[in-house]
């Protein structure tokens, strides 16, 4: 088995590391992670096994600085960057320890303090924890997910209860009749980049966190390898730019990212008419699911989604350090339930 530690994906053909990464998740494409190289949003590190020149196991990671306790402290992080799907893809005891001895290599050359293997669903997580010894198990916050039953957007509304239905029936009838609002569909990265940029800036300023912020570069990285596999929402008040979301569109699988609002203009419930149109899109793409992503589950809920388990391991560099960060880690996870 040979091992390659590298830092693009940029060799590997696509069809290959389809076979691997399967083709269901965006976030886990190819082009996906070109995306981020080429946008320099992260700055990602792999480790690849192959078997007679054939892609047979890899991960991913980047680094990450984690502010414990107002320490700050750098941590490999696996995972699909700026996603919620695990990055470790390995089938057995020796290909898993093989990708270890690469991100060992990583951590030491990185200068970071531990490991954070983040993102695993259940069946990932109870596949992958009998090779993975001597680090903390624990749970992240939930992803949220709507599974896509429907044959278009009324037969969605007739499963929501009757005030949930009425509000939304309003809402889309004083946008379109009373509010005047228009929305953008495109693929036009480049052109609408900056605009979307500004307005999730906004959401990250409100919530003092931008570890998901994507700048301005990522966008005409993202028209160059996934022009054909992502799409651009956007409203608007006249020529006042009110809302913008982006989806990254598998067959059966619809990714939202990088949600942004004016919130000056709440009054206009542009927030809400992204997820409807978000819904209604991929009723009739013919998409099985929609993944929304992390926080704000109760508005998530009201619209049917439901919450999928993550889970994680992690690891600091000295042992003694790691009932600091057991202890970080249900902290953290505790506070990000309440949002």
């Amino acid at each position: 088995m040979e091992m390659e530690i590298t830092d693009t994906i940029q060799n590997i053909h696509e069809r290959e590391w389809n076979a691997l990464a399967g083709t269901d998740r965006i976030e886990r494409s190819r082009g996906w992670y070109r995306t981020i190289e080429d946008s320099g949003v992260r700055k990602m590190n792999y480790v690849f096994l192959k078997e007679s020149n054939t892609l047979t196991a890899a991960t991913c990671c980047h680094t990450f600085t984690e502010n414990m306790y107002n320490i700050k402290i750098p941590f490999l992080e696996v995972r699909t960057p700026l996603g919620k799907s695990s990055a470790f893809f390995s089938k057995n005891s020796e290909q898993t320890t093989m990708l270890f001895k690469g991100l060992e290599e990583i951590q030491k050359k990185e200068k970071t303090k531990g490991f954070l293997i983040l993102d695993f669903k259940k069946e990932e997580f109870n596949s992958i924890k009998k090779y993975i010894k001597g680090f903390i198990v624990f749970k992240l916050e939930e992803n949220t997910y709507m599974d896509l039953n429907y044959s278009d957007f009324d037969d969605y509304l007739s499963t929501l209860s009757r005030k949930a239905r009425g509000n939304i029936r309003n809402t889309l009838n004083k946008a379109e009749k009373r509010w005047n609002i228009k929305k953008v569909v495109t693929d036009e990265f480049s052109k609408w980049g900056p605009v979307a940029h500004r307005l999730q800036n906004y959401i990250c300023e409100r919530h003092n966190d931008y570890r998901w912020f994507l700048k301005e570069e990522f966008y005409p990285s993202l028209e160059t390898h996934l022009k054909d596999k992502a799409e651009m929402l956007l409203f608007f008040k006249d020529d006042t730019p009110l809302a913008s979301g982006l989806s990254l569109n598998s067959s059966t699988i619809c990714e939202c990212r990088a949600a942004g609002i004016d919130p000056h203009y709440r009054q206009y419930q542009a927030y809400f008419l992204m997820y409807y149109e978000v819904i209604k899109r991929a009723i009739e793409r013919g998409q099985k699911r929609i993944y929304f992503g992390t926080t704000t589950y109760e508005v998530k809920e009201k619209l049917g989604s439901k919450r999928e388990e993550l889970f994680g391991f992690a690891k600091m560099e000295n042992p003694l350090l790691d009932i600091g960060l057991k202890s970080f880690l249900t902290i953290s996870r505790l506070w990000n339930k309440k949002i």
